[in-house]
């Protein structure tokens, strides 16, 4: 359907009127107010016999994100993300009230346990219980988890509560803190034996290796000590060698080799030197020249001739002769000596030299026996290390262990359970105003409750909703006060002047249908033709409608109708119109009884073609759209077709199929009507509209009064 002067869109915002709290009391006030009594009289009895008060215990249990530890940080016991933390929190809660710690806290409590445990109970019927009683839960946003118990008798509550909580932390701390400490402590102590026996094995071996090697340290870091030895004796074989090389040099350069006998330059400069040099040698030389220059004194004065000069003579000569025999001697003695010396160190060096050769090789004959068991020695340091390491994580790990296991862990106790003194809940009291006041909201809702269940359209702006169409005007019960006439006077008024306006554009074959029967289709329609006659405009109403015909279209006047115009082309018009009379408009008849259908369209449309030659406006009172099929026909061919709503029988399925087949049929002009309106004792728009009326009204009769009261 498209938007039209009669059938506006709907606003976007629609108030359907639907929810009416006041309007709904006031309509089932009787319901309410019976349901009130009997809850609120009923819970008189239930009062006395269910009010019992409760006592309540609640101890708080802090659980830790993380463990406090003694010696050091473990990983083990760190909750690393708040959900795993919340997780963690949750199996907590349903840990306390596990059956074996609860089993467990009634046997520690002794011959107290009966506080809780009934006579002739048995102990696992009373743990589970005391399992189904207790509420445990995660406080939010802290790290605590309270444990409540609730009963009707105060005494032992908190003894109970207290001696639950202790039972699970204690086995909390065994179980949570380091999981299987005492299990893990042992294997431990096993591999510490076990370590120490591979280590004392490993200590002996080396000890014999270092027996044989004759070193004491075995270290990586450092060279192999048969290998520095070998390379000292290479070294100190290469520098025998070097120094035998120097002898032999020094030697040579001594004594030809090919004549050993003859010197050479060097040793006779060599010689020279030292004998020039020889403190003995010049002292003798000195004592010896002395002489002579005492002697040359005597001979200088002497003749040739002379006996003492030729004595003198001689002994000079052999001053001269002793000198030079002295030199010659130390000469020959210094030669020997200096050759000798060069050859006992050629032989002294070539011997050093050898000696280093056969040392080397018999380092090198047992450097393999050496290196192999050096190898083994540092293999076996290696594997020492080793062990000490592993040795000392595993001590560190249970000192660690044995230290950590008398840390707090994750649980401990944060506030133990007093004894309660006054009761939480309950008491007959209580109970009672409780039982009133479910009563005074049961009396409250119901009457509300109701009208919600109650499928059928009650407003106007239920209709606008479903529809996206505004309605063209919505029309009050007729039945009401006769306060409401004026209203639904006015209303029939502003609906038929509507019309009129459309009638200028689509023609003035009205059709007026329904949804449902009892609609007040026949009543507008002829109201209609009324209002349009107060209006100078000729209007007849047609009875179409075969299902029910209406006695108000019968009349003394003539006896035909409809259906007589259809069969009887000769008759006239006005001999089938009811006049009109004080109560009806001019109206038709549907005529001879046909059924629940009508026959032969043509001939019907062309009968009422003959109508509206006389009269410019017919009003066509069809059967609801839903129930007759002959009204999808009337659609067809009117120029505005009106669909009535009524309310308080029409549902909101029925509406929306009747909607659904006028949009299959797709008439010229359609609008809405809804009809039977009530107004609401308590609110809604008619009720605010009739007290504006009425205020209007008493002010303008007011107005009135004092105008003739000052004029009088």
């Amino acid at each position: 359907m498209t938007e039209s002067h009669l059938a506006p869109k709907a606003d976007e915002a629609v108030a359907t009127g639907a929810l009416m709290p006041l309007v709904s009391l006031l309509k089932h006030y009787k319901i309410g107010l019976c349901l009130f009594l009997v809850i609120a009289l009923l819970g008189i009895p239930v009062a006395w016999i269910k009010g019992k008060s409760f006592y309540s215990a609640t101890a708080v249990i802090y659980v830790a994100p993380r463990v406090a530890n003694i010696l050091s940080e473990n990983k083990e016991q760190e909750i690393p993300s708040y959900q795993q933390y919340k997780q963690f929190s949750e199996q907590q809660a349903g840990t306390v009230g596990r059956y074996d710690i609860l089993l467990a806290a009634l046997n520690k409590m002794g011959e107290k346990r009966f506080i809780w445990q009934k006579v002739g109970e048995t102990e696992r019927r009373a743990a589970e219980r005391l399992q189904a009683a207790l509420v445990i839960k995660p406080v939010n946003d802290t790290y605590l988890i309270s444990v409540a118990l609730e009963s009707d008798k105060a005494e032992g509550l908190d003894e109970i509560v207290n001696t639950v909580v202790e039972t699970y932390i204690e086995n909390a701390h065994e179980e949570q803190l380091i999981y299987a400490s005492k299990e893990r402590v042992q294997v431990l102590y096993n591999q510490r034996d076990k370590l120490q026996s591979i280590i004392i094995d490993k200590k002996k071996e080396l000890a014999a290796l270092s027996q044989q090697l004759s070193v004491t340290v075995f270290v990586d870091s450092t060279v192999n000590p048969y290998d520095q030895l070998l390379a000292g004796s290479q070294l100190a074989y290469s520098e025998a060698q070097r120094e035998r090389i120097t002898a032999e040099a020094g030697l040579l350069l001594f004594e030809d080799p090919k004549n050993p006998k003859t010197t050479t330059t060097a040793l006779d400069a060599v010689v020279a030197d030292i004998v020039y040099k020889d403190s003995g040698l010049n002292s003798l030389k000195a004592n010896m020249y002395e002489r002579r220059s005492e002697l040359v004194k005597l001979i200088s004065g002497l003749d040739p001739k002379h006996p003492g000069h030729e004595q003198i003579k001689k002994q000079l000569e052999v001053i001269e002769a002793e000198v030079v025999e002295a030199i010659k001697q130390v000469t020959q003695e210094v030669k020997h000596m200096l050759v000798e010396e060069r050859r006992s160190k050629v032989t002294l060096t070539g011997q050093i030299e050898q000696d280093l050769l056969t040392q080397i090789n018999t380092q090198k004959k047992n450097a393999s026996w050496f290196s192999t068991h050096y190898n083994d020695a540092l293999a076996l340091n290696r594997d020492l290390k080793s062990l000490y390491e592993q040795l000392k994580q595993v001590e560190d790990r249970i000192s660690f262990l044995e230290l950590e296991s008398k840390a707090p862990g994750f649980i401990r106790l944060e506030s133990l359970a007093r004894s309660p003194e006054m009761p939480i809940r309950g008491g007959r009291k209580k109970l009672l105003i409780s039982m009133v006041m479910l009563g005074l909201i049961s009396g409250l809702a119901v009457p509300v409750i109701i009208d919600l269940l109650d499928r059928r359209i009650r407003t106007a702006g239920q209709v606008e909703k479903l529809l996206g169409y505004k309605p063209l005007v919505a029309l009050l019960e007729s039945t009401q006060e006769s306060a409401y006439l004026k209203l639904i006077a006015d209303q029939k008024r502003r609906l038929a002047l509507a019309l009129a306006r459309e009638n200028n554009h689509a023609g003035g074959l009205i059709l007026l249908t329904s949804v449902n029967h009892q609609s007040g289709v026949t009543s507008l329609a002829m109201d209609l033709a009324k209002d349009y006659k107060n209006m100078d405009e000729r209007a007849v109403v047609v009875e179409v409608n075969p299902l029910k015909q209406d006695q108000r279209y019968v009349s003394d006047h003539t006896s035909f109708g409809l259906l007589d115009l259809i069969h009887d082309a000769e008759l006239l018009v006005s001999q089938v119109v009811s006049p009109a009379d004080d109560q009806y408009p001019e109206r038709i008849a549907i005529g001879m009884t046909t059924g629940d259908l009508l026959f032969g369209h043509q001939r019907l449309q062309a009968a009422l073609t003959k109508i509206a030659k006389t009269y410019p406006v017919v009003i066509l009172d069809a059967a609801p759209v839903l129930f007759a099929a002959d009204t999808e026909f009337f659609i067809g061919i009117s120029d505005i077709t009106l669909l009535l709503i009524a309310a308080q029988q029409t549902k909101p399925g029925e509406l929306k199929r009747a909607v659904q087949l006028l949009e299959r049929i797709g008439p010229n002009v359609v609008s809405f009507v809804v009809t039977r309106l009530q107004v609401f004792k308590g609110g809604g728009y008619y009720a605010s509209l009739l007290k504006v009326d009425a205020s209007v009204l008493k002010a303008g009769v007011g107005l009135l009064a004092n105008y003739f009261k000052k004029k009088s």
